[in-house]
């Protein structure tokens, strides 16, 4: 077997569309959307906001993280059949672009979620979000697909 990774935001912002959480999935997964800070002081996370928060440097530098850090063994290593799968991780970036709270909306198994988790906790401060001209903390959603396919050779032999 052999491992591809698309990264599927590209694809949809390269269509025209960016992903974003809905206040539906958020409430479906169990994720309130105020959380009370230590210092005394709410903070609230957004559901929606004017400006999401990205990767610095945009789409480009986000698909150029993934490709350099992503193991794309994973899903083989774990057996997993031919196939596309499409993770989806659900995540605070917050005023400072600190990524925490990060959780699969997904369970494909095969290591996935795990390795697409892993990559999220190794990323770089992101540009938080904007509501109101003013930093906040935010959620963000972020598809992953892999795509599992078979090697020529295995094909051609059954074709024999």
């Amino acid at each position: 077997m052999l491992l591809k990774v698309i990264i599927a935001s590209f694809l949809i912002f390269l269509a025209g569309s960016a992903v974003k959480s809905s206040a539906c999935d958020i409430k479906r997964y169990g994720i309130t959307d105020t959380v009370p800070v230590t210092d005394g002081e709410e903070s609230r996370i957004f559901n929606k906001v004017e400006i999401e928060a990205r990767y610095p440097g945009g789409d480009n530098e986000w698909r150029k993280f993934l490709e350099r850090n992503i193991n794309a063994d994973v899903a083989v290593r774990h057996k997993a059949p031919a196939g596309l799968y499409t993770v989806v991780v659900i995540f605070v970036v917050d005023r400072e672009g600190k990524v925490s709270d990060i959780r699969a909306l997904t369970n494909h198994g095969y290591g996935m979620e795990e390795e697409v988790i892993r990559l999220l906790k190794r990323a770089p401060l992101w540009e938080p979000a904007i509501q109101d001209g003013r930093k906040v903390k935010a959620y963000r959603k972020q598809p992953v697909t892999f795509q599992v396919v078979e090697e020529e050779k295995k094909k051609r032999k059954n074709k024999d």
